[in-house]
């Protein structure tokens, strides 16, 4: 766990997403929540120290897996540990239990050999949130203000949280080393929400993935937005349908995943980058 500040701490060695947790006079904040079972154990004793009120809120970034999944596991959540979430989540949530969806960590963890976390995470229901938000919400929990704002971008549901009297942003997957999932992108919005973090008086960003960073990182993910973005515009100005658009050899450059989790990660990636690539063909041929 890293200290940021005087009362942040994140901890990026987790499979999956970021989580952090900061102290307030009420208790501790969680942002986002581990999806392994083990490690969220592994995480809620680490925090246990930080407040002797424990646990009061929980606030998820977003509706996919690595985001939703491991609240399951936070003691307390929907009694003395609010949930907070984008209405986008709560929506996602409803449809079901397994709603975008556990499927691709229980597949991994199976391949990787973790059969009963794998397994925990298929019985184990995810909370409806309690207290959810359109666009934006602030939190205000002495000493620390929550500013919470959805993005859009890498999902319809993606959301910051900006607290300024630590000068940190927690950007969820606006911001990832890995360049982000673009299974349910608009790179248009992901360009603007980019550029909106430049613009903040901020020097810790705390990324959806990967280590703690500053706007180095934020500069690179964009011009690799507009990479795309403008690869396709090209492909599609020479008349290529959205099926040989995809496949073009162009885009194999920009495709990026961790083949130590298994060949079903690996696969499910693939699929996941061309579904992207399909949403900025229709993105750009609505734009030309």
């Amino acid at each position: 766990m890293e200290r940021l500040g005087e009362r942040l701490y994140v901890e990026t060695k987790y499979d999956w997403a970021n989580v952090s947790a900061a102290v307030t006079d009420e208790g501790v904040v969680l942002i986002d929540s581990p999806v392994r079972p083990s490690d969220s154990k592994d995480w809620q004793d680490t925090i246990k120290g930080l407040s002797p009120k424990g646990i009061r809120y929980l606030i998820t970034t977003d509706y996919h897996g690595d985001h939703t999944t491991g609240s399951s596991f936070i003691e307390g959540i929907g009694e003395d540990v609010d949930f907070v979430a984008p209405q986008f989540a709560y929506k996602e949530i409803s449809k079901g239990d397994n709603a975008f969806s556990k499927e691709i960590f229980v597949e991994t963890l199976r391949d990787l050999g973790h059969t009963e976390e794998a397994d925990a995470i298929t019985r184990a229901v995810v909370p409806l949130p309690r207290f959810c938000f359109e666009d934006s919400m602030v939190l205000h929990l002495p000493p620390l203000t929550f500013e919470i704002r959805r993005m859009g971008g890498h999902s319809p549901a993606t959301s910051a949280i900006y607290v300024p009297e630590e000068g940190v942003l927690f950007s969820s997957d606006v911001v990832s080393h890995q360049g982000g999932g673009m299974r349910d992108a608009n790179l248009g919005e992901w360009i603007r929400a980019l550029e909106w973090i430049e613009s903040l008086p901020v020097e810790t960003i705390v990324p959806g993935h990967g280590d703690i960073c500053g706007k180095d990182v934020v500069a690179r993910q964009k011009e690799r937005m507009v990479a795309i973005k403008g690869t396709m515009e090209g492909v599609v100005k020479k008349g290529l349908s959205k099926e040989e658009a995809v496949e073009d050899e162009l885009f194999q450059k920009f495709f990026r995943a961790d083949t130590s989790r298994g060949e079903y990660w690996l696969q499910q990636r693939k699929e996941t980058f061309r579904i992207g690539l399909e949403r900025v063909y229709d993105e750009v041929t609505a734009e030309l």
